[in-house]
């Protein structure tokens, strides 16, 4: 046990029953955004293809216990969350590798003026987590040219405006064929479809997307 549990005992981020930073039954509480096989058909709320995406999936519907985790590791400087949160999404991801094969993760970036104001990037500590746990690398091969006004009253074509330009590669960024884009939360997929842009113009053949939960 770590020395900060013995001094300050966790508590369950989506019940706050002590114990655990996420409980057994807050866990089992998650619904699947995803379906059992993942299919380029007909995708269900789980599943985004858009332009630049190959594909995108999440792992929960962005609801209840799910979204009280994500927001405190979004918004709570709870970044020991993430490790719970990416192994609760481990058999979603695991579904998406079935389909991309082993690439390079990359985590969306955070403009460095909200990383500072919140300690870390939560979509990169969800990144490292979800690529120790499949054995794969992480690259930050991604960087934010701008900072964006608040995305949660604009619709998709008004998200894809305010993220127009706010993407860049990083100095020195090698890409490789293949590339998994990871964030916390899908809602439009705009995030991701801007990023999938500026890899797919720099010779990205394939850009797939996954995230932890979905708002549906």
């Amino acid at each position: 046990m770590a020395l900060i549990d013995v001094l300050l005992p966790p508590s369950c981020a989506g019940c706050g029953r002590y114990g655990s930073l996420l409980c057994d039954a807050c866990r089992a509480s998650f619904r699947s955004a995803s379906p059992a096989a993942v299919t380029f058909v007909q995708p269900d709320p789980g599943v985004v293809i858009g332009e630049s995406l190959t594909l995108a999936i999440a792992a929960f519907r962005y609801e209840a216990a799910v979204r009280k985790v994500l927001q405190h590791l979004k918004y709570g400087a709870s970044a020991r969350l993430a490790r719970p949160l990416a192994v609760a999404a481990l058999p979603a991801f695991h579904r998406l590798l079935e389909v991309s094969g082993p690439l390079t993760i990359v985590p969306v970036p955070v403009h460095p003026d909200r990383r500072r104001e919140r300690g870390y990037n939560q979509a990169a500590l969800l990144a490292s987590w979800l690529a120790r746990s499949a054995g794969l690398p992480v690259s930050d091969v991604l960087a934010r040219a701008r900072a964006t006004t608040k995305q949660h009253r604009l619709d998709r074509a008004g998200r894809l405006r305010n993220l127009r330009g706010a993407f860049r590669l990083a100095e020195g960024a090698r890409l490789p064929p293949g590339l998994i884009l990871v964030d916390d939360i899908l809602t439009t997929s705009a995030t991701l479809e801007a990023c999938a842009g500026i890899l797919r113009e720099a010779g990205c053949e394939a850009v797939y997307g996954f995230a932890v939960a979905r708002e549906v």
